[in-house]
């Protein structure tokens, strides 16, 4: 049986982020005979209709093509949940992500496409595929805090089905890969006995054995932060469960280019000329392709020279049908408002002064010992701006 893996869609995030999903499920969908898709399909909690719209389109024509696929080739898959089977027709097997994440009590974004018949929501669940004899099992945990991780696996009790091959399929930062998250899981953690480990939430692709577990992260489909890691090809993991072979797809993306620019005593002409040759040497190699392009200038300024006052329109609007440009200004001793907004620019990040908000009060409780700080239904309603739904919640406490 073939097993394609892929995660991070965020439909929602541009035109790119639909054009290259589709890319992904259909060469999936062509070489597969389930596709497995771990966590933020959406890049927000509460999508806008039109969203929710072209990605419900998008997945009808994969779900149609993959059915009658399934039904020529003998595949046939069941759901184990709450202790009930049932027979299901839907090669598409997903979990809700860290974006599409929502309190206890509302709904998300990836049970609606479950309760639609277009995806297979496994979180807390099994989604058991046969196929000429051979059984696969893939269970699935959605992503949350990453504080409450361990405590709700342990609670799941996530064990492998015997005489099948099993896979694990989760949305967390692990320790491996950001060791300065502390409050987050390792790969000793994981629920043990599985064939296969596969993680989204981090947005470019990797493949590691930890603790004796075989993890991979199938990246992001699309460039979100730009950062320099995201210069490696997208796509998605196949993964042959006969062979246990492994293999990395590309897809096709729109370019993307980091570039660093230092300067020591630079006037503002200086600065200008050398950017300007480099976006012209971008936009010769990239020519017709339109790249995604973040530009970063550090090093010094010449005196009387302030970043702020450079002003880089003009670059803007002059390479502005040749490439998406995000020019970053980190020289040494610039305003530390204008670092945080030109890297907020060039992430292309919306959401994050609630979220940061919520983690600050978070803190703030904890240091007093108040009886909410462990409330996580509390903070995840603060997050969602529900206000009227927080109030109610502190009048019951």
């Amino acid at each position: 049986m073939k097993i394609a893996f892929a995660s991070d869609f965020h439909f929602g995030y541009g035109e790119d982020a639909l054009a290259q999903a589709a890319e992904a499920l259909r060469k999936a969908g062509d070489e597969a005979d389930v596709v497995v898709l771990a966590g933020d399909l959406f890049d927000s909690r509460v999508p806008r209709q039109e969203v929710i719209h072209d990605a419900i389109k998008l997945l009808s024509e994969h779900k149609a093509k993959m059915q009658e696929k399934a039904v020529s080739s003998g595949v046939k898959v069941r759901l184990l949940q709450d202790g009930e089977e049932s027979v299901q027709s839907v090669p598409i097997i997903a979990i809700y992500g860290t974006h599409e994440r929502r309190t206890k009590g509302l709904v998300n974004v990836i049970q609606i496409l479950h309760s639609a018949g277009l995806v297979l929501n496994v979180h807390a669940a099994t989604a058991l595929i046969e196929k000429d004899g051979e059984k696969v099992a893939i269970q699935g945990m959605g992503g949350m805090p990453d504080e409450f991780v361990k405590r709700a696996m342990d609670a799941m009790d996530f064990k492998p089905v015997e005489g099948a091959v099993n896979i694990f399929v989760f949305h967390q930062t692990l320790k491996e890969l950001i060791p300065a998250a502390t409050e987050c899981i390792g790969a000793a953690d994981l629920p043990k006995g599985f064939d296969l480990y596969v993680d989204g939430h981090i947005h470019w692709a990797q493949e590691f054995t930890e603790s004796g577990k075989h993890i991979i992260l199938p990246g992001s489909t699309v460039i979100t932060q730009m950062k320099p890691k995201e210069m490696a090809p997208k796509g998605y993991y196949l993964y042959d469960t006969a062979s246990r072979q492994l293999v990395f797809k590309p897809i096709r993306t729109r370019p993307f280019v980091y570039e660093e620019l230092t300067f020591k005593e630079a006037g503002s002409a200086d600065v200008e000329a050398s950017c300007r040759a480099k976006l012209k040497e971008i936009a010769a190699a990239h020519a017709g392709r339109q790249p995604l392009v973040r530009l970063k200038l550090a090093g010094t300024l010449a005196k009387g020279v302030s970043a702020s006052a450079l002003d880089f329109r003009g670059l803007e609007a002059e390479f502005a049908d040749q490439m998406q440009l995000f020019i970053e200004k980190e020289f040494e001793g610039a305003e530390l408002k204008e670092k945080i907004e030109a890297l907020r620019k060039a992430r292309g990040e919306q959401a994050s002064l609630r979220d940061a908000g919520v983690s600050l009060l978070r803190e703030r409780l904890e240091a007093r010992a108040s009886p909410f700080a462990g409330d996580e239904e509390l903070f995840s309603l603060l997050a969602e701006g529900e206000a009227e739904a927080v109030l109610k919640r502190l009048l019951k406490k």
